[in-house]
């Protein structure tokens, strides 16, 4: 043997000899527990064994050894006992013994329900946990085969578990969550969490799924047909809530039921939140992007096209429906960032068009920046994969201290065939605490529906500032008629300043339009319309005021140079008057508006009690400017033009028309066309036409 030959002798000190001493330990090391030790040992099973000490040895292995080592172990799951072999018990063992550096497959023959007397060990090796396979499972059906963890501790994807599957079980009756990921890249899949194999509940003492911050890249929910109707996990039942990421990221949550029966028509209900992301769970994904049906081609398009074709409704296939739950339908805290919602239904049924209310908010963020709900994006129809946040016993969305939230294209308070009342029983969105530079809507198509909520279609207090609503539909449905909300379509009250209110809509509310109210200040109202459908051509009125400005709210401007689809401020329409400063109201600015005409400022559409009142201790408030002329329209209305009351001061009206038409022609109010009866209040420059064009 000539020099740097390796020997094939039987010592130990030379590399033959190891390997045949390595090939022999590992066929023992790699012999499942509880299986007899292999007689007749074949060339597949040599092979694998060699390619094992080969890597080991760091020298080649035979031609076959390597793909055959890479075959996942297969473990068959026989029978339903607690132990022995051929028990779930013994498969999981075999995988986590016999799986190290390769993937292992547990398979069932074997349907029905597992009860477990000790607790199972957790999953430490790459295992599909798969009873897909199990006799009389159809595809797409529930689970045959039931876990039963009979109040001990349910199923733990350990370290070492990243890629592992569990598909087509249903677990439940754990001490605490049935199923806990301290592993990546885990998939969860065709389960029951939380009900039996009939769809009772068997709820988990803890949440139904726990994914720790060590496990990233999860995927808990599939739908690759992108069926609408598919069901990826029904998660109901629980003490906790549904599902819980613990600072777990970049998980995608998809096509689930939490907190509904299978049918998702009845509640069955987590009892804390649906889904909870905390301790800085970030970037992850809580429904999709899907919004066509692929068995007909139809995509979903519930305003047909902004009104101009019929509507199709399809459900975004891969949102979740997360309704019925005793907390919140989503909960987002602690720092949670960069988190997506798209496409889910969250307090109705599986259509979308009846409540089934989450108990508390629709979707909470709290103290959780740079978080996202988004239905469309701005070259698509509007609302094409919504969310539809509606029938919950708080809000529908709630945003506490939390910064660059973006909400865009949903709906808050109406069913998602855009015509169904299913309100929240407070506001349709509240922006509380110090949030900053919430966005509520965008550019055409991307703004909301919040309509039809108990009391208001938005909420702003606190002192939150750098808020935005842009093309809202507060009041009414999507391009349609009246969905009220059962106080304003928008009311402020925050002191954070800084606030825009632009291109909405607020009509058909059962009380005022806008409301800047307590000790709001720093907002700018331009251009909306406030008491008008859409096109600003027919009333739709709120039934109190167009704009109510109370409490000692100051230092807030109505009007402004912004031009959209809407060309200015227009009140007009509504039950009460077009515009109302009352209480202590304070140094707030009113100009380029229209109150009591059409949206071009050519025919009455009036205000039925007034244009514009100041009333109450209201002082210093403007109402139009010296240049350009008009300062403002205030014509058409029943009644008086402006009225100042008694216990007003030093407010000034000047250079508007009143009682005219854009162009100067008569186009008068009902009453006069201004009555001051307070106290150094100036009127100065205005054209005015009083009653009629005699």
């Amino acid at each position: 043997m000539h020099a740097g030959a390796i020997s094939m002798g039987r010592g130990r000190n030379d590399l033959g000899g190891q390997f045949m001493l390595i090939t022999k330990r590992l066929a023992v090391r790699h012999r499942p527990a509880g299986q007899p030790r292999p007689r007749g040992r074949g060339l597949g099973y040599l092979a694998a064994i060699t390619g094992c000490a080969a890597v080991l040895l760091g020298i080649p292995a035979p031609a076959g050894a390597a793909v055959r080592a890479a075959k996942p172990a297969t473990f068959t799951v026989t029978n339903l006992r607690n132990s022995g072999v051929g028990s779930l018990r013994w498969a999981i063992r075999s995988a986590n013994a016999s799986a190290r550096g390769r993937s292992a497959a547990i398979n069932f023959r074997v349907a029905g329900v597992i009860t477990l007397s000790t607790a199972l060990p957790a999953i430490t090796a790459d295992t599909s946990l798969n009873a897909l396979t199990a006799p009389g499972h159809t595809k797409g059906g529930p689970p045959v085969v039931e876990i039963d963890f009979n109040k001990l501790a349910g199923l733990v994807f350990a370290a070492g578990a990243a890629r592992s599957r569990l598909l087509g079980l249903a677990v439940g009756n754990a001490s605490g969550a049935g199923v806990t990921l301290n592993a990546s890249r885990v998939t969860i899949d065709d389960d029951y969490i939380g009900l039996s194999l009939s769809g009772s509940g068997l709820g988990n003492r803890g949440a139904g799924l726990y994914a720790a911050a060590r496990s990233t890249g999860d995927l808990i929910g599939l739908n690759p047909s992108g069926d609408p109707g598919a069901v990826a996990n029904v998660i109901s039942d629980n003490q906790g809530s549904g599902i819980v990421l613990w600072g777990s990221s970049r998980d995608t949550i998809a096509a689930n039921r939490i907190g509904t029966n299978t049918a998702g028509t009845k509640g069955l209900g987590n009892g804390g939140d649906g889904i909870e992301l905390t301790s800085g769970a970030d970037h992850n994904e809580i429904g999709g992007t899907d919004y066509t049906d692929p068995s007909t081609g139809k995509a979903n398009n519930p305003t047909g096209t902004k009104g101009t074709v019929p509507p199709v409704f399809v459900v975004p296939a891969l949102g979740n429906l997360i309704s019925g739950n005793g907390g919140n339908g989503v909960l987002i805290d602690d720092g949670s960032r960069g988190n997506v919602l798209n496409g889910n239904f969250i307090g109705t049924t599986a259509s979308g068009d009846a409540g089934l209310g989450n108990r508390d908010n629709g979707v909470w963020i709290d103290h959780a920046g740079r978080n996202s709900l988004v239905g469309c994006t701005v070259v698509q129809n509007p609302f094409v994969y919504y969310n539809v946040i509606s029938g919950n016993g708080r809000n529908g969305l709630l945003i506490t201290s939390s910064a660059d939230v973006t909400v865009q294209g949903n709906f808050f308070g109406i069913g998602a065939n855009n015509t169904t009342l299913i309100g929240n029983r407070f506001n349709g969105i509240h922006v509380d605490g110090t949030s900053a530079n919430t966005q509520v809507g965008g550019v055409i198509p991307l703004g909301n529906v919040s309509a039809g909520n108990g009391r208001n279609g938005i909420e702003v207090t606190g002192r939150v500032h750098g808020f935005v609503t842009f093309n809202t539909f507060g009041g009414l449905l999507a391009f349609k008629g009246a969905a009220p909300n059962g106080r304003d379509g928008l009311l402020i009250t925050a002191t954070g300043g800084d606030n825009l209110a632009r291109t909405n809509v607020f009509s058909g509310n059962a009380r005022n339009g806008i409301e800047l109210g307590g000790n709001a200040r720093g907002v700018t109202v331009e251009p909306d319309i406030v008491g008008l459908t859409t096109n600003g051509k027919s009333p739709l009125p709120n039934r109190g005021n167009g704009l109510l400005i109370d409490g000692s709210a100051h230092g807030n401007t109505i009007g402004g140079s912004l031009r959209s689809v809407i060309p200015q401020n227009t009140f007009s329409g509504n039950d009460g008057y077009g515009i109302v400063i009352t209480g202590r109201a304070h140094g707030n600015v009113v100009f380029s508006s229209y109150v009591g005409t059409q949206i071009t400022g050519l025919s009455a559409l009036a205000n039925k009690h007034g244009g514009v009142l100041i009333s109450g201790q209201a002082s210093g408030n403007t109402i139009g400017r010296s240049r350009p002329l008009p300062a403002n329209l205030i014509s058409g209305n029943t009644g008086t033009g402006v009225g100042l009351g008694t216990g007003t001061r030093r407010n000034l009206i000047i250079g508007n028309y009143v009682g005219l038409n854009r162009f100067g022609r008569c186009l008068p109010n009902s009453g006069h066309a201004i009555v001051n009866r307070g106290r150094h209040n100036v009127v100065r420059a205005n054209r005015t036409r009083s009653r009629s064009c005699g």
